[in-house]
């Protein structure tokens, strides 16, 4: 692994009934009092201690596995973050409907920012910083990458494109394996590298009107994409066969994540205060079923795991007369 916990290896996929408790609490933490600070878009742990969570409230970070949080960044369009060290981090900076981006370095814990790549950026649809890769994804905009530790970078359009995965568990012959998920509306595609990026071929998937939303891969073979009416793609031979799940619910699929044995969560989209319904499920069997673990005012927007019983999400509750952001931390 290049960064991280390992992720356990079993012979069972019994759960214990605790691993279903959430902590549910904000960047203001447990204890306080929740004001209006927006909702947040993405979280990153190093370690079950030191993370980093971003969005249009700011940016923050914690030591203490995201219980109390500190404010970085006040309030912007700050929607990806990335952590290549306990204090080295990567930002990414956008502004809704404008055709620009920011990417931001820091490594000294948030004291002194860097801007990487300045006036390229005209994106911010992704961003993957670990081991030596630098993936700045810019949707329809020309995409950034390094596979150096940002001191050389190539560049290449990939128009429509949302989601980019990077497993970094095995190294190919002539590089490691890239996923890259777009949309050419409203159906997905997905683009493989089996050479850091050099070359793409597009992946065959089902025929299915869905727009996708969201994707992980746990493996280089093994991976997941999240769609609208809450279907799941999944595939465990790198997308040479893909099964169609289908979640408890019609909601699009806004953030996945699991371990190799196929454990797992799918968040889905439970923004309207009006209609509030389902917002995490849980499997074990990698997507054949599903258990609903969190409801009510919540949508979480990202999922980050250290492994199956180290799960973040980040996103916002719903409320009146603006979304106060919301923290969800596994309690094991």
């Amino acid at each position: 692994m290049w960064q991280g916990c390992p992720l356990p290896v079993s012979d069972s996929l019994h759960t214990d009934e605790s691993s279903h408790d959430f902590i549910i609490t904000n960047t203001q933490g447990i204890e306080k009092e929740r004001s209006f600070t927006g909702q947040l878009l993405d979280i990153q742990f190093w370690d079950d201690q030191i993370g980093w969570t971003c969005g249009y409230g700011g940016v923050y970070k914690s030591k203490d596995g995201g219980k109390s949080w500190q404010k970085v960044k006040h309030e912007g369009g700050w929607y990806h973050v990335q952590l290549t060290g306990p204090r080295e981090i990567w930002l990414l900076e956008g502004s809704h409907g404008k055709a620009w981006g920011r990417l931001w370095h820091s490594t000294n814990d948030g004291e002194i920012w860097e801007e990487i790549l300045p006036g390229k950026l005209q994106g911010y649809g992704d961003l993957y910083c670990k081991g030596p890769v630098r993936f700045v994804l810019c949707n329809d905009f020309a995409s950034h990458w390094s596979v150096d530790q940002g001191k050389s970078w190539k560049e290449r359009t990939f128009f429509g494109s949302l989601k980019i995965a990077i497993p970094g568990d095995v190294k190919e012959k002539n590089g490691f394996v890239i996923y890259l998920l777009g949309t050419k509306r409203p159906t997905p595609y997905l683009l493989k590298s089996l050479d850091s990026g050099e070359t793409w071929n597009e992946v065959l998937l089902p025929l299915i009107n869905s727009y996708p939303y969201s994707l992980f891969f746990a493996t280089s073979w093994k991976g997941w994409i999240g769609l609208d009416g809450g279907k799941i793609l999944y595939t465990e031979d790198g997308g040479e066969n893909w099964q169609v799940y289908q979640l408890p619910t019609n909601r699009p699929v806004t953030a996945l994540w699991f371990d190799p044995l196929g454990r797992g969560y799918a968040a889905v989209q439970n923004g309207n205060y009006l209609m509030l319904a389902e917002s995490l499920f849980m499997t074990e069997d990698g997507g054949k079923s599903w258990k609903l673990v969190l409801s009510g005012a919540k949508q979480i927007n990202a999922l980050f795991g250290l492994n199956y019983r180290n799960i973040w999400g980040a996103g916002f509750c719903p409320t009146l007369p603006a979304a106060t952001d919301l923290i969800v931390i596994s309690n094991h």
